[in-house]
């Protein structure tokens, strides 16, 4: 069976430039001759455009093809980022739903098809989101983007399976030399792939790129701007011909890749059911062995094949202290990083039990989050210290009078979160000085999430 695998994916994100319908209907004909599955992450705006306009060809094409989401409308101002920036997690989740649901459902509707996977517009990301596509049963995040980061490889964040920023990505360009340089770049990461059990190669362009030379967006949104409708401009073309020949290219970069052998194109729903991390019930033994491993650093760790982030720790060692079931439950994480009145404090384990079964955890969207702190003997306690603690105690094997000090703990995996706020030079629709602290500082609380995607 083929090692590695590759997801194509398309952001159709262009509903002012008229040429840009024509590129899609012929990179779905591309698709069709050669016989492989693509992935088209659609704006809402765009599949209403394409609905109202009647073209078949399109919406027919994409039987067979996977359907993502790509936000409602885009680059319109205010993007994600800048509508979830000055609300908190919990805030911003409902605040995602109520704004871009209304897309979603329309992406569904028109294409007939479920949206298995989801990709920001741009640089707009948040975390945020997340709560929100879950609970939509969107399974899969797949785009580029460099927030979160886990060595190039895919991951779990917020409860959904992530590929972005992986080593292995591919920008494909529709100007001189870009195929070439493709080519050179699927060869190093089938190189470097080549003795994994299951490597992945993420491949991707805009259906636009293919008859303009700009972006629709860069024209009418660029740096705060917002132009209305009556005003809007389409995107400057390439010459009569270009698009077909780019087509043509297209179809080239295909066959090569197929040509190497070990290879096979797949859907975000098909890398799904190759991801082996889920967990089952554990023994005691295992959870055991798990709190061993975690002193002040708290993270992700894997054991027996599986992968635990930072939450399912948590309620994990909850779980044995209270003599519950040791089912991992994924939490989001809590909404501030809060400090502990106890520190350097000795505290008793029956008040570390008490402090646990009296919390009542917040929910967000209907999910389990954790909360700030708890609050054992009177004294508040973070959740960062006391899921240290509860290490501790468990592999010191104490007992409901015995007393323990408390931990001050280090959560490990925000530093797999980027620590630049400076975001408007990443993205020309931004204003140019846009800056995203809250955002960068969610994006550290929610690594609780995060653990390593493993693939057989």
């Amino acid at each position: 069976m083929a090692n590695i695998k590759v997801l194509l994916w398309f952001d159709v994100e262009d509903y002012i430039t008229p040429e840009a319908q024509d590129a899609w209907s012929g990179a779905l004909q591309v698709l069709k001759e050669k016989g492989i599955p693509g992935i088209f992450k659609i704006v809402g705006e765009k599949a209403r455009l394409t609905s109202a306009q009647q073209r078949q060809d399109i919406l027919n094409g994409l039987s067979g093809h996977e359907i993502g989401y790509h936000s409602d409308l885009h680059s319109q101002h205010p993007v994600s980022t800048e509508y979830l920036e000055h609300l908190g997690f919990r805030e911003g989740a409902m605040e995602f739903e109520t704004r871009e649901r209304a897309g979603l459902e329309d992406v569904q509707r028109i294409t007939r098809s479920p949206v298995v996977c989801y990709g920001q517009a741009g640089y707009s990301w948040a975390p945020q989101t997340f709560a929100a596509l879950r609970k939509w049963g969107v399974p899969v995040y797949l785009d580029d983007h460099d927030q979160i980061m886990l060595e190039g490889r895919p991951f779990w964040y917020g409860g959904l399976l992530n590929f972005t920023s992986l080593t292995a990505t591919i920008k494909l360009s529709f100007k001189e030399g870009g195929m070439e340089r493709a080519i050179a770049e699927f060869d190093r990461y089938c190189e470097q792939s080549a003795h994994e059990s299951v490597g992945f190669i993420s491949i991707y362009c805009h259906e636009c790129d293919f008859v303009c030379e700009g972006f629709w967006d860069a024209v009418n949104f660029a740096r705060g701007r917002q132009t209305p409708r009556e005003e809007w401009r389409p995107a400057p073309l390439k010459p009569d011909g270009e698009m077909e020949h780019w087509l043509a290219k297209l179809g080239e970069f295909i066959d090569y890749t197929l040509s190497k052998g070990q290879i096979e194109y797949i859907t975000a729903e098909r890398a799904l059911s190759l991801e082996r991390s889920q967990p089952g019930t554990l023994t005691e033994s295992e959870v055991r062995e798990l709190a061993a491993t975690v002193d002040r650093e708290l993270g992700f760790r894997e054991l027996g094949g599986k992968s635990y982030s930072a939450s399912e720790l948590h309620s994990l060692f909850a779980g044995l202290l209270l003599g519950r079931e040791l089912t991992p439950q994924l939490a989001y994480g809590p909404e501030h990083e809060a400090v502990s009145e106890a520190r350097g404090e000795a505290l008793r384990v029956a008040d570390i039990k008490k402090a646990l079964e009296a919390a009542e955890e917040p929910h967000v969207l209907g999910f389990r989050q954790l909360p700030d702190c708890y609050e054992a003997a009177g004294r508040k306690v973070s959740v960062l210290d006391l899921t240290c603690t509860m290490a501790r105690i468990i592999r010191l094997g104490l007992r409901d009078d015995d007393t323990v000090a408390l931990v001050e703990g280090i959560l490990e995996t925000e530093r797999y979160a980027a620590d630049n706020d400076l975001w408007g030079p990443k993205w020309r629709i931004f204003p140019e000085n846009f800056r995203a602290p809250n955002t960068v500082r969610m994006s550290k609380l929610q690594t609780w999430t995060l653990k390593p995607a493993l693939f057989a």
